[in-house]
């Protein structure tokens, strides 16, 4: 059942209707764990002879070079890197995508705010989160209801390492200070089962979530 939440009058799709609902998009969630399980592996590869950083850098490397990889094999995605910002289009134009770290909140659907970046974020990240998604006869839509189909605009997908798994969630965000660097809200989240590591894994050092940041160059 998807939940509603009056506070920041947000959808919560939960794990059960989550792959339905993401093949609207054209995202497979299989792709989205085979992205998250290159990035976990990366980052336990490290040691900590590695800059305390290098962990949270190469899981979004690699998650976020994968999870591309996996979209353009669809035939319906095509990455570019605007402003040094990795993102996936969908060939409508209706969709853009993009892979950062979450905090603590990430893929929890009882969390009535949702989730907060895992660092703050640049200008780039702000001018893709206030990108309006939503317009009617009447300007912005508030009300959002997912039998309408996932709204048109830029999307996240967030992750947050735990102590033995990652929790993932695709969600549009309803807001973002600039101020702040960080998402004030979300419109949808569309939450999906955690991802579990093989217990072979090597125990990564990112654990309780690191991100990166990418920065923003005129070009010309």
């Amino acid at each position: 059942m998807t939940l509603s939440n009056p506070l920041e009058n947000q959808i919560v799709v939960p794990p059960s209707e989550a792959e339905a609902y993401l093949s609207q998009m054209s995202i497979r969630a299989a792709d989205l764990y085979e992205a998250i399980a290159a990035g976990d592996v990366a980052a336990g590869n490290l040691t900590t002879h590695h800059p305390v950083i290098a962990p949270g850098i190469e899981r979004w490397i690699h998650s976020t070079g994968h999870l591309r990889e996996r979209l353009a094999d669809t035939g319906r995605w095509s990455g570019s890197d605007p402003q040094n910002r990795p993102v996936s289009t969908h060939s409508s134009g209706a969709w853009i995508i993009a892979l950062i770290g979450g905090n603590e909140a990430t893929g929890d659907s009882e969390s009535a705010i949702g989730p907060k970046a895992a660092r703050s974020k640049g200008k780039a990240t702000e001018e893709a989160a206030k990108t309006i998604p939503l317009f009617s006869l009447g300007g912005y839509r508030a009300s959002v209801k997912t039998e309408d189909g996932p709204p048109s605009g830029n999307w996240f997908v967030l992750y947050y390492r735990d102590e033995d798994q990652v929790r993932i969630e695709v969600s549009l965000p309803a807001g973002f200070d600039g101020s702040l660097g960080q998402f004030t809200g979300w419109r949808i989240r569309v939450i999906l089962e955690p991802w579990q590591p093989e217990d072979s894994v090597r125990r990564p050092l990112d654990i309780g979530g690191q991100d990166v940041d990418f920065r923003v160059e005129a070009v010309g």
